[in-house]
């Protein structure tokens, strides 16, 4: 409800905190009456005589409740990157709190078009100017590329915390989330399972890791766990009223999250179920479709009024119409169902004997078919994709999508998952907890089959993490208690020795993160920076596009992003023309660029954190320092003519921003190769002006190691790839024939094993 609330006063740009506590104030008071009231006319309210859990089981979930919470809320990853999702759903909660909706309006486009042309970016990543794309807006509108429900969350917090705030909304959801998996469990695996389900469910590295930031997937996650526990609670009493409620509540993930759409595949299917083996819970199945389906359709609607351009990009990417074709075959569905229910009593009847008669077969087929399955998933579809340096990464998790997934789930733990199968289709056990089974394997095969997303480290897992890691968890832990075992001794002694390993690789994979907070002095550098910066007439502008839209819309600067370097300086004096003050931020200095540019060094922007190194063909092992040392500069015109400085820098390469595929990160900043074969070294994305370079890398083992120099994201070269030549010190040679060059990249390759390790990076100007 407070979600809902929120949102619908940021659709007509009227947020606001203070009307947000009313709502509360009225909510509880309205609410206290309404149950006085029932009480004064005596009115039984149908309290429960027995609470559902005993009171050693209450003082394990509160206890466990609290440990969650704070492993959660006490180390979160304080990603204000604009670049990436989850640091626009913190922009986006600013710009809700602080506007009243979602205005994220650039009042100087015009001014910034006419002097500065194609050499400036008008939009940021994800916040799009419709204008562009021919829709008929204001040009100082923009539109971001995402739903709100979940940004609406943000903004509360912020009203009520500050910046700190946003960072641990998830963890309230993820402590809601636990206490409804332990209950939804327990209703299927009695205590002792689901004590065993929710330990290796909260320390679960990937729930670990998007819960600590700001994903919307948290929010889903917690609304489908809801929905399965709700559907368990109300199931027996046949409750229509109560079914069309709970799709609502599962249809509240839909303005939060657009690929909620493909869940009406599942809840057709689900409804498909109960027709053909427990036809009483036909219409309530149906009742939950609809209410869901409603609600899809209304958030829908809500994207085309103040998502469009959203849904624009969507429609014409593709997914979209994928959602809608999904959306269309389970309507079609649904009304086949009925039709068969109301009209096709006799077939339903022969479709049932059938399948009884044959149910040994069937039961066999579809389990050969599913570790067929898994089989190709695991063994021969990887094969299909051969790793090529600088494939893209897509290419590269979509056919291991099933290795990886078990990066966060056991094996041994993974492969009992197809007894579930059984338990719910064939020995129709816990037939109330049929919906999650339902959900569970549609979104585990659906995201298996494609990830949807271009993933480094725990990426990987940010579609997983919305229920497929989860209910893998659970299915596997139902299979496990399905095994026919005699003896309840050996049954308690399997399931301890398969739980207990899970939990120790568990605690394994997310030792690097467990008790670590993630970019902790990112806020502190944004705001250093925006205490020493000028709002005032004047202009930032960057390459950089993880920081622009952070200072545009959290700390208010006035930042664009630069399309052309040399186009953009040559059009600056037009600017400073006009009185105002010009500013840039960018790494590296500007040196002779321009003769009659003067380029004053104010101050850093220097943004500082560990991070888990960002890997996509193993899971990470090691943290590094994710270091973006960012110089402040003035721009003013002058007479005299600037002649080129001396360029140097002398770096410590994992303090300087510099990043690592394989490599492990010590204490004094070396950069060391492990086992692994890949990019050691690589960045700091530097801007050099024209001239001749020097760069010596400083290490042991160099002559194992093959050097390059790269901008552009490593496809255009300055230098061919050199084999070192010496053991401690190899020199590359490079020259800069452009004006100027941003994002620069020195490059390290090793093989497997080669002891390599990179102490300093030293590079100079020579002319």
């Amino acid at each position: 409800m407070l979600g809902i609330f929120a949102l619908s006063l940021s659709s007509f740009q009227a947020y606001s905190i203070s009307k947000i506590i009313s709502f509360l104030y009225a909510y509880t008071f309205f609410g206290s009456l309404f149950i006085l009231k029932n009480f004064k006319k005596g009115t039984d309210l149908k309290f429960p005589k027995k609470l559902e859990i005993s009171k050693a089981e209450i003082l394990f979930l509160f206890l466990f409740s609290c440990l969650t919470f704070y492993l959660y809320a006490e180390f979160p990853t304080k990603y204000l990157d604009g670049g990436r999702d989850q640091g626009l759903y913190a922009i986006f909660g600013v710009t809700i709190s602080k506007t009243g909706g979602l205005n994220l309006e650039v009042p100087d486009t015009g001014l910034i078009r006419n002097i500065f042309g194609d050499s400036i970016r008008l939009d940021y990543p994800s916040i799009s100017s419709p204008i562009e794309e021919g829709f008929s807006e204001p040009e100082t509108f923009r539109a971001a590329d995402f739903f709100h429900l979940f940004p609406v969350y943000l903004a509360i917090a912020y009203d009520l915390f500050g910046i700190e705030g946003i960072f641990r909304v998830n963890a309230l959801f993820g402590t809601l989330s636990l206490c409804f998996f332990y209950l939804l469990s327990r209703r299927i695996l009695g205590t002792w399972s689901s004590v065993f389900v929710v330990i290796l469910y909260v320390f679960n590295s990937s729930q670990l890791w998007n819960v600590r930031a700001t994903f919307s997937e948290t929010l889903a996650q917690f609304l489908i766990i809801l929905t399965g526990y709700l559907i368990q609670c109300f199931f027996r009493s046949q409750d229509r009223v109560s079914m069309f409620l709970i799709g609502i509540v599962l249809g509240l993930a839909s303005f939060a999250r657009v690929d909620s759409y493909i869940l009406v595949i599942a809840l057709a299917s689900y409804s498909g179920f109960f027709l053909i083996y427990s036809e009483k819970y036909f219409v309530s199945s149906i009742y939950l479709f609809l209410s869901f389906f409603m609600m899809c359709i209304l958030s829908a609607g809500y994207g085309l009024l103040y998502s469009k351009l959203y849904m624009f990009h969507l429609w014409k990417a593709g997914p979209l119409k994928l959602v809608g074709g999904l959306g269309l075959l389970s309507l079609l569905l649904i009304v086949f169902e009925i039709f068969l229910w109301q009209r096709c009593g006799s077939f339903l009847e022969k479709l049932k004997e059938t399948f009884a008669k044959n149910k040994r077969f069937f039961r066999f087929s579809i389990l050969a078919f599913i570790i067929a399955l898994g089989l190709f998933a695991y063994f021969i579809r990887p094969l299909l994709t051969v790793y090529i340096p600088g494939v893209t990464k897509t290419k590269f998790i979509k056919p291991n999508s099933l290795p990886i997934f078990l990066w966060y789930v056991p094996v041994w733990l993974f492969i009992f998952l197809i007894f579930t199968f059984d338990r719910f289709l064939f020995r129709k056990k816990d037939i109330s907890s049929a919906f999650i089974f339902f959900i569970g394997i549609f979104l585990l095969i659906a995201y298996l089959a494609n990830p949807s997303i271009n993933p480094d480290h725990f990426w990987a897992s940010r579609r997983w993490m919305l229920f497929s890691i989860p209910f893998a968890i659970l299915g596997s832990m139902i299979g496990i208690r399905s095994i026919q075992i005699r003896s309840r001794i050996w049954k308690l002694a399997f399931l301890i020795l398969l739980g207990g390993s899970a939990f120790v690789y568990t605690i394994w994979r997310s030792k690097i993160i467990l008790f670590q907070p993630m970019l902790q002095g990112y806020v502190e550098g944004y705001e250093s920076f925006a205490k020493i910066s000028p709002n005032e007439n004047s202009f930032y502008f960057t390459t950089k596009r993880a920081i622009s839209s952070p200072l545009r819309y959290i700390y208010g600067k006035n930042v664009f992003l630069i399309n052309d370097s040399e186009g953009f300086l040559n059009k600056v004096p037009k600017l400073l023309e006009l009185g105002k003050n010009v500013y840039i931020i960018q790494n590296g200095g500007f040196s002779g660029v321009k003769k009659n540019l003067k380029f004053t060094h104010i101050s850093d922007l220097d943004l500082r954190g560990n991070f888990p190194i960002e890997s996509v063909h193993r899971y990470p092992e090691f943290l590094y320092h994710k270091n973006l040392n960012l110089q402040f500069y003035r721009i003013e015109e002058t007479k005299l003519p600037v002649l080129p400085e001396k360029i140097q820098f002398d770096w410590n390469p994992a303090q300087a921003g510099f990043l690592s595929n394989v490599g492990k990160i010590e204490e004094d900043g070396t950069i060391s190769a492990t086992r692994h074969q890949g990019s050691l070294v690589y960045g700091p994305y530097l801007t050099l002006p024209k001239g001749k370079y020097r760069i010596e890398f400083v290490g042991e083992n160099l002559q194992k190691a093959d050097f390059d120099v790269s901008y552009d994201k490593g496809s255009v070269s300055l230098s061919k790839l050199e084999k070192g030549d010496s053991e401690n010190s190899k020199i590359v040679s490079f020259e800069i024939k452009n004006s100027i060059i941003n994002d620069l990249e020195f490059r390290v390759f090793v093989e497997g094993k080669s002891g390599v390790k990179i102490k300093r990076i030293k590079l100079d100007r020579i002319l």
